[in-house]
């Protein structure tokens, strides 16, 4: 291997969509553009700029986005659960060079206390809630890691649009567990959908944020249309200035989009 390479984790230690995506897309590409809308979707919300924020970026992968994000920002903490994607982040981060760049191996359970409660000025969430099965734990968590003031930017899948988000197979997420893993298996796209099987529907997700009380939630469009994916589209575009004037049309949005404030 050349001695400039990032190393790449095992194919056989990664989720079955990280493996698609990665064939689909180079995601390195991307990350620019993800770490550009995170900061200008939250700079409304938040009570001093970007550019001097402490941000975490939770459930990071690869650290992609984490390490763009870096580049904006004062300071940025990226955690991942997943020991083979951590591989990568770690490789990313002595290749940025960036000594605001923290990396953490470490599951959402383990953020937010001690010497991390009320500390960070913008948490991301940005399709990784749809992977957890203790969604109020892990809201509780990215609540204790913000100062009053601090925003939570989360991005979650829509569990009720009719194509799910990972591996594109029409409504395999509408189906209960047992089901939607003999359909995925059945398409040769996967072998167990437990790990992406948690997205919420909108009721859902209003109960999850209601939970929270101490958190001022907005579900949003994004700050800059065209840096989201479709973005550049006429369908895109009409879809987000629906979702402007009439906000019932979330329950039928292929994704949410909320920014919460913790309140002082």
């Amino acid at each position: 291997m050349d001695p400039h390479e990032s190393p790449r984790p095992a194919d056989s230690a990664l989720p079955e969509y990280e493996l698609r995506s990665l064939r689909m897309v180079d995601r390195r590409k991307l990350a620019t553009g993800f770490a550009k809308q995170i900061a200008i979707t939250t700079q409304p919300f938040l009570d001093k700029p970007f550019a001097e924020c402490r941000v975490a970026d939770l459930g990071c992968g690869y650290g992609y986005t984490a390490l763009e994000l870096a580049g904006m920002c004062r300071e940025v903490v990226g955690i991942e659960p997943n020991a083979a994607l951590a591989a990568e982040a770690n490789a990313l981060a002595a290749e940025g060079g960036r000594d605001n760049f923290e990396f953490r191996v470490a599951g959402i359970d383990e953020f937010g206390h001690g010497a991390d409660a009320g500390t960070f000025d913008v948490a991301v969430l940005d399709n990784v809630l749809e992977h957890l099965d203790d969604q109020p734990g892990a809201l509780e968590r990215i609540s204790a890691s913000l100062r009053p003031g601090g925003v939570a930017y989360i991005l979650v899948p829509n569990r009720w649009w009719p194509i799910e988000a990972h591996y594109s197979l029409p409504f395999l997420a509408w189906l209960p567990l047992p089901l939607a893993t003999r359909y995925l298996r059945a398409s040769g796209r996967g072998e167990d959908y437990t790990d992406a099987s948690y997205a919420p529907g909108y009721l859902r997700m209003r109960k999850l944020l209601a939970q929270r009380p101490e958190l001022e939630s907005h579900f949003t469009v994004p700050g800059d249309v065209s840096l989201a994916e479709g973005g550049g589209s006429k369908l895109y575009s009409a879809g987000v200035a629906a979702l402007q004037r009439f906000p019932a049309l979330w329950a039928i949005s292929k994704a949410f989009l909320v920014v919460a404030v913790k309140k002082g």
